[in-house]
């Protein structure tokens, strides 16, 4: 049963977090809850199941299994040159098909993320999420694995089944997020392209036919990075989730009767709250980065979910896709 009744007090107290720092607890709270999240979760092929949703093209990754002779009606593009050039007879390659599907969840905790207005830091309810779809991906029999970063720590774990690894899976996320919390308080500028470099690493590592989920707030999200995503979404599935606060959007009214320091890591600029042009300007230019954001995901054919740090993860699940 969602928690919708819950005040934000009752939600954080519930999963004794401060919404600075995610715990073990609060991560393997969402073990919990997957029974409510599977009565809502977008329908995607059963591991015993393939090309249900997805092309040929895109289905799930074939292994090497032996070398046979050429048989008529045999794919050419399948034949082993090398050894049929030492043995003087056609051969060609064997493949099985993969019977559980590698899932990658790519988490960025740059510094942009620690923010937060309401409920949670952007980067929390970004591990929230990331835990949320280990346990979905380990229930459903695909094996999962990923990446987490900040720029200037990066771990990678290799797809398993195996409930350890989902383990330290999570054990990452509170640690990288740790020293993404260190140096914020450090006011260490942020990193120029942590995202980047785990996409850089990602092309490396998948194979064709996994699914990829993509959790980052965007900021300053290069072409570069988008092109290489989308190369992916061509032999693989790219999902992305954009992680947002409120107050990024739109100001409250009156918060405060001092100027609010407004900045994005390269520019900053006071705010008078309680000057309505001053703060419409702000929205106005906030939902026009947002769409010219969008258009850019729309431009590479990359699906874009927004999730929003101020709402606990269960109350935002129906509309995740």
């Amino acid at each position: 049963m969602m928690m919708q009744s819950l005040t934000t007090e009752q939600w954080l107290e519930r999963l004794h977090t401060d919404g600075l720092q995610p715990s073990m607890q609060e991560l393997m709270y969402y073990r919990t809850k997957l029974p409510a999240f599977a009565r809502h979760q977008r329908q995607l092929p059963a591991s015993s199941q393939s090309g249900a949703l997805l092309s040929k093209t895109r289905g799930r990754g074939m292994e090497f299994d032996e070398v046979r002779h050429y048989q008529p009606g045999d794919d050419v593009r399948s034949i082993d040159w090398r050894v049929t050039a030492r043995t003087g007879k056609a051969h060609t390659k064997l493949y099985r098909e993969e019977k559980d599907r590698p899932v990658y969840i790519v988490v960025d905790l740059a510094l942009t993320q620690l923010f937060g207005s309401q409920l949670l830091f952007k980067s929390v309810q970004a591990c929230h999420l990331a835990s949320a779809l280990a346990w979905q991906t380990l229930q459903r029999g695909d094996k999962v694995g990923g990446i987490i970063s900040n720029g200037w720590l990066q771990n990678e774990y290799k797809p398993s089944l195996q409930h350890k690894s989902v383990m330290h899976f999570l054990h990452g996320l509170t640690e990288i997020h740790q020293d993404s919390l260190a140096r914020w308080r450090q006011q260490t500028p942020p990193h120029a392209a942590p995202l980047g470099k785990s996409i850089d690493h990602l092309t490396q590592l998948v194979k064709p036919g996994s699914l990829i989920n993509i959790i980052s707030d965007f900021e300053h999200v290069s072409n570069t990075t988008l092109e290489q995503l989308a190369r992916l979404n061509t032999r693989s599935s790219v999902r992305t989730f954009k992680l947002f606060d409120p107050m990024e959007q739109q100001l409250p009214e009156g918060y405060s009767s001092q100027p609010l320091s407004v900045h994005d890591g390269e520019r900053q600029a006071m705010v008078n709250l309680n000057n309505m042009r001053q703060r419409r300007d702000y929205h106005r230019r906030a939902v026009s980065e947002l769409e010219q954001l969008s258009e850019r995901f729309k431009q590479y054919r990359l699906p874009m979910t927004q999730v929003s740090s101020a709402i606990a993860l269960e109350q935002q699940w129906p509309e995740l896709r």
